[in-house]
């Protein structure tokens, strides 16, 4: 009898350890990746403003705006806002905005930017957003642009999101795409990884949608666009080395002399080596109570 309570106790006392060294490593393993976010945006934080970005096209921003269901009395919150172009953006459609990020350098080259242009209704807070500090049902509309492939689990931000907003109201989620193949997903991931460590994995369609279900949402709208992106371009914002850069680039020129699909879609355009990204304008409303 002493015997088997001493096993017993033993393999509870396993399972305990098992338990809570699993626990210790996922917080390791979070607070390591939110560092590595912080690494890579404080780094990227001035060339945020560059004319010519993607990141800072108002052609992209009007088609976010347009998309984005804004009323003049709704209360924003811009969740991983960066240096807020899209807080900006939404600015004069709406009472007021929060432009919530973790980087603190991001944040201080959104303070510049709301400044520059006169912005009177946009407030920058600092903090993760994986534990908004914002009570439930507070805003009338919560929105996010390409910050999801940055999250570990994106389902947490998502949830977070749905909870802090309004009931009746609207979530949505502006990120890219990779495509439905589960092999070329792998491969456009890894090229992504290779260039900005700090990028997990771009969802699928379908993966975002089902997301964004299992958060809370009832689906609105979908509405996604390609996007030429310059690969040079691409590469010097996120400072990456030059093995590193070439690796990437061979992959790509690869692909336009036949070899294999990187799932990125490469082209060459007048000597400019390119490629294009989908990107994705998802809304769902939270249930009304």
């Amino acid at each position: 009898m002493g015997a088997l309570l001493l096993r017993t106790m033993v393999r509870t006392g396993d399972l305990t350890c098992s338990y809570t060294q699993k626990r210790h490593k996922e917080g390791i393993e979070k607070m390591d990746h939110s560092e590595r976010i912080r690494q890579e945006f404080a780094k990227q934080a001035s060339a945020f403003g560059e004319q010519g970005l993607t990141l800072s096209s108002q052609e992209y921003l009007a088609w976010m705006v347009k998309t984005l269901p804004l009323q003049g009395d709704f209360r924003v919150l811009d969740v991983a806002a960066g240096t807020a172009h899209l807080s900006c953006a939404i600015a004069p459609h709406v009472e007021h905005v929060i432009a919530f990020d973790m980087t603190p350098e991001m944040l201080d080259e959104a303070r510049h930017a709301i400044a520059t242009k006169g912005l009177q209704n946009v407030r920058c807070e600092e903090g993760d957003a994986a534990q908004l500090p914002y009570d439930d049902n507070s805003f009338d509309l919560v929105v996010s642009r390409l910050a999801l492939h940055h999250f570990t689990a994106p389902q947490v931000q998502l949830g977070e999101m749905v909870r802090v907003c309004k009931p009746g109201q609207m979530v949505g989620a502006i990120d890219l795409l990779s495509p439905d193949d589960e092999a070329l997903r792998d491969r456009y991931n890894h090229l992504e990884r290779l260039r900005d460590p700090s990028h997990t994995t771009a969802l699928t369609r379908t993966q975002v949608i089902r997301s964004m279900q299992e958060a809370g949402l009832s689906m609105t709208l979908v509405d996604t666009r390609d996007i030429p992106v310059d690969f040079h371009r691409w590469v010097a914002m996120t400072g990456t080395d030059p093995q590193t850069t070439a690796t990437i680039q061979q992959a790509l020129e690869q692909e336009l002399d036949g070899g294999p699909a990187t799932g990125m879609r490469p082209y060459q355009e007048r000597d400019v080596l390119g490629f294009l990204q989908v990107w994705a304008v998802l809304i769902g409303t939270k249930a009304s109570q």
